[in-house]
């Protein structure tokens, strides 16, 4: 009836009381005792906890010695986070009925939380003492005495465990871990020395003790470990490792490097520790062309040793794609979903290594396989759409960036990604409402966007509408972003049309300096800019260097033909 059954006594409510000076109940209060105890359970697992606490606390009024119901509400107030109200009816109930062990282990808990430490531990104390057998209440004891500080006195504690279950090596590593609190390293050797008298030849055990004598600055002591190691197994990749680590803490890189190098490629070695090894570069790597080159030579040790682990394949291909070497990394993905097609972050990293190498039928088949494996990943409809409108099939690009915006959760940047490519392909298709009300939704998640005030600005002015708010936005993404060829061009081509022709010349010549002398879209502005200023034979020059450039209008033939401006 109770949450907890530990025993009858803990579970039924006490209907009636015996004992001296105690109230004794009616047969109709212990009627109605147990009916709303009952009840109080009921509410309880229905997930009424107010009406419960209600029906329990009706049950103390009744019956004032009634630990079950005090304890019940005691775990109540617990979950509403009323910990004094929690504390007392637990207190209460476990005064009442000291010998259950329930009431005991909650309360202490409760005094644990609330830094009553001292009270929680000697209630763990009293455990131990009475129950000298269980481990559990051993451990808490133990927690409970570390948490006061009391180290040595915990490890005590530990040691009893240790009779209790033998030598285990989770206990062991806790009291190596407190002798080194305590400065003894000899006392936290000792412990890993059990592990190894325990288990001989297994060679994970002297790692630790390499380690240790590592960390604490004890070289002679780690190489006469090692050296112990070697004789089990001198052909062990724990035994290469052991060497890696202690070369490097004496700054014998090459030679640490090479042990590595041994390790990675055994396979007797848990690929898990590999991996954790090879995560150690990741942050490292950026700006470290030593570290980045180390790391693809393990990485890849590690993935043709572990040939069939897709997690192996793609690890190299993070390191690749780090490397900027993306069709190598888009290989390693392939082969690695090629064994294991479910893991979402590889599929979105062979897209990104697609899109770097603009292999844009490749995105477009590799976002259709992940769509049918993910479809309620928004991105794998970001990659499609892209793919679509690289193909010139902009209406479907439109359904899958639509598809993909509904998908979007707490994601600002993806969703206005979404709406600029909208807006592109609806500009494309010339349904030029659609296109500006995406990019106005672009713009309403960031009104400072450079690029999407310069796309929008630009095929406004193309359109020769609303160019006061062409012109505002233009020179926002300028000032957003200066000095960048494409935006000034944008801004020279909106003073242009709307016939300011010599602001114009200036900021197409500031585009044509800062990186856009060979554009040949930029060589055509300027030059229409110079014949509207008069300037016909410094107009044809531009004309004809932007025919030369390529990327310019269809326009550019007509104009050098005749020396005239046509739009």
């Amino acid at each position: 009836m109770a949450a907890c059954k530990p025993s009858q006594k803990a579970a039924q409510p006490t209907a009636t009381t015996t004992q001296k000076g105690k109230k004794v109940l009616s047969e109709e209060e212990s009627i109605n005792l147990n009916y709303l105890f009952v009840n109080a359970n009921k509410e309880k697992i229905l997930g009424n906890p107010e009406k419960a606490a209600e029906l329990f606390a009706q049950c103390i009024r009744i019956d004032g010695g009634n630990h079950a119901a005090m304890f019940e509400l005691a775990k109540i107030y617990l979950d509403q986070k009323k910990i004094n109200d929690a504390i007392f009816f637990a207190r209460t109930a476990y005064q009442i009925d000291p010998k259950n062990t329930w009431y005991r282990l909650f309360l202490a808990e409760l005094l644990m939380a609330t830094k009553k430490s001292a009270e929680g531990e000697a209630i763990y104390a009293a455990l131990v003492k009475e129950y000298p057998h269980n481990v559990d209440y051993a451990f808490k004891f133990a927690s409970a005495l570390l948490y006061n500080g009391k180290i040595q006195e915990a490890i005590k504690v530990y040691d009893k465990v240790e009779e209790e279950i033998g030598v285990n090596q989770d206990l062991i590593i806790e009291k190596e871990r407190l002798w080194l609190r305590l400065g003894k390293i000899d006392k936290a050797a000792a412990e890993v020395e059990k592990l190894i008298a325990k288990e001989p030849l297994e060679l994970k055990n002297y790692s630790l003790l390499v380690e240790l004598y590592q960390v604490n600055n004890l070289p002679e002591k780690a190489f006469e470990t090692i050296g112990r190691m070697q004789q089990v197994n001198s052909s062990s990749p724990y035994v290469y490792l052991a060497l890696a680590e202690y070369y490097r803490s004496n700054n014998q890189k090459d030679k640490s490097f090479e042990q590595l190098k041994l390790a990675f490629a055994s396979k007797e070695l848990e690929q898990d520790l590999k991996i954790k090894i090879i995560s150690s570069y990741l942050p490292i790597v950026q700006g470290n062309p030593e570290m980045l080159e180390q790391s693809l030579v393990l990485a890849k040790i590690m993935a043709e040793t572990h040939a069939n682990d897709p997690v192996s394949l793609a690890i190299y291909g993070d390191f690749l794609t780090i490397d900027q070497k993306f069709e190598a990394a888009q290989q390693q993905y392939m082969a690695s979903l090629a064994i294991d097609s479910k893991n979402v972050m590889i599929w979105q990293q062979l897209l990104i290594c697609q899109s770097q190498i603009n292999d844009l039928p490749g995105m477009l088949k590799s976002s259709e396989e992940a769509l049918s494996l993910f479809p309620e990943q928004s991105v794998f409809y970001l990659f499609n759409g892209v793919a679509l409108t690289n193909a010139k099939r902009n209406e479907e690009a439109i359904k899958s960036f639509l598809a993909g915006s509904k998908l979007v959760v707490d994601n600002d940047d993806q969703l206005k990604e979404f709406y600029t490519r909208l807006a592109d392909c609806y500009n494309t298709l010339k349904q030029f409402d659609e296109s500006d009300k995406y990019f106005d939704k672009a713009l309403k998640l960031d009104p400072n966007d450079p690029l999407v005030l310069n796309n929008y600005s630009y095929y406004l002015s193309l359109r020769k509408a609303n160019l006061e708010k062409a012109e505002t936005m233009s020179k926002r993404s300028n000032e957003l972003r200066p000095n960048q060829a494409s935006y000034e061009d944008t801004y020279g081509w909106i003073l242009f049309v709307m016939g300011k022709y010599e602001e114009a010349e200036k900021w197409l010549q500031k585009a044509l300096d800062n990186g856009g002398a060979n554009n040949g879209t930029i060589l055509e502005h300027m030059g229409d800019v110079n014949f509207k200023l008069g300037k016909t034979e410094k107009a044809l020059d531009f004309w004809n260097r932007a025919k030369l450039a390529g990327d310019a209008s269809d326009l550019i033939d007509q104009k050098i033909m005749d020396k005239k401006f046509y739009e």
